[in-house]
């Protein structure tokens, strides 16, 4: 699946949706020559992957999953690239070889690779993020970026394990129909992330912190909140989840002049009303979607919902 708007593009392929003897002739035509223009060989045999492409405005995300392969960038495949590559391992090995150095990447680990050189590349059975950023986006944030290249970024770096969780949640929702402030904004905390897990200068560092870092954190929480409503999504619980303290969580939220209440009372009535307007739960009582989506006492409910939507929930239910 391929989709394109202005300086937006994603395609979205899986091995699983072709026979097996045109699984790697189309991944080899289609996103090795037109996508990631590299040459692709399969090793063994079941050949399969699960590969996800999106382009912004200076922003490349390649997420890939499957079995074992060796990839292969020619000097003529990267002549004209401007792009610097940061390839994070989420799952299995990766062994990488350019400009005569060679370097092994395990798991939750990541290495920075020039895309406008050759380069080489063999993994096991593997699931893989590749983030392209602008040569230049770099050198904006980090003295010498070239210093960096085939050095390995261990599994234990903060920035790092931000950056995979934000390019996650960006190439399952990549923005096409925000306003490009909105999605320039995004991409510069991209590039921050970035910088950050290659060790930028001090200060590029405590500015990038505050802005890059700072809304990887956001994001992430408030997927998590989005995912666990009926469960618990409290300071706590976030806290020790994703290893911040209650007060910093409180921060960011005020940062954005709400709270984490407020944002959890929020999204809990955002969920009661779809699901009022949706026919599949035309069956359930309001009292019963009410529960589902976290809320304990329906009277707080109630007069929350009316105040917040400016009807009621049968309302809601009747103009289904």
């Amino acid at each position: 699946m391929s989709a394109t708007r202005g300086d937006f593009g994603s395609f979205r392929f899986s091995s699983e949706e072709l026979g097996a003897v045109d699984r790697v002739p189309f991944y080899w035509d289609v996103i090795g020559q037109m996508w990631a223009k590299v040459n692709f060989e399969p090793i063994g045999e079941n050949f399969r992957v699960d590969a996800h492409f999106c382009r912004l405005p200076d922003l490349s995300l390649a997420c890939v999953e499957g079995s074992a392969a060796r990839v292969n960038r020619t000097r003529a495949m990267a002549e004209g690239s401007d792009k610097l590559v940061l390839a994070i391992v989420r799952r299995g090995i990766a062994m990488y070889s350019q400009l005569g150095r060679e370097a092994t990447v395990p798991a939750g680990s990541a290495v920075l690779l020039s895309d406008a050189e050759a380069h080489r590349m063999e993994r096991t059975a593997a699931s893989l993020l590749m983030i392209g950023v602008p040569r230049m986006a770099l050198a904006s944030r980090l003295s010498t970026p070239d210093a960096t290249l085939m050095s390995v970024v261990p599994s234990s770096s903060e920035a790092l394990r931000h950056l995979a969780d934000y390019a996650d949640l960006l190439i399952n929702d990549p923005l096409p129909g925000e306003t490009n402030e909105l999605r320039r904004l995004v991409v510069n905390h991209v590039h921050d992330l970035v910088a950050l897990s290659l060790g930028m200068t001090r200060d590029a560092a405590h500015i990038a912190a505050g802005r890059g870092l700072r809304a990887a954190r956001m994001r992430a929480i408030k997927a998590d909140i989005a995912k666990n409503l009926e469960e618990d999504v409290t300071v706590a619980a976030l806290s020790m989840r994703h290893r911040i303290s209650p007060r910093y969580i409180r921060k960011l939220f005020e940062g954005e002049n709400t709270s984490l209440s407020q944002f959890v009372l929020g999204q809990r009535l955002i969920r009661v009303h779809g699901m009022l307007s949706d026919p599949r739960h035309v069956d359930r009582t309001i009292a019963d979607v009410v529960l589902s989506a976290g809320f304990g006492d329906l009277s707080t409910f109630n007069r929350e919902f009316r105040r917040h939507f400016g009807v009621t929930p049968s309302d809601v239910r009747r103009r289904r």
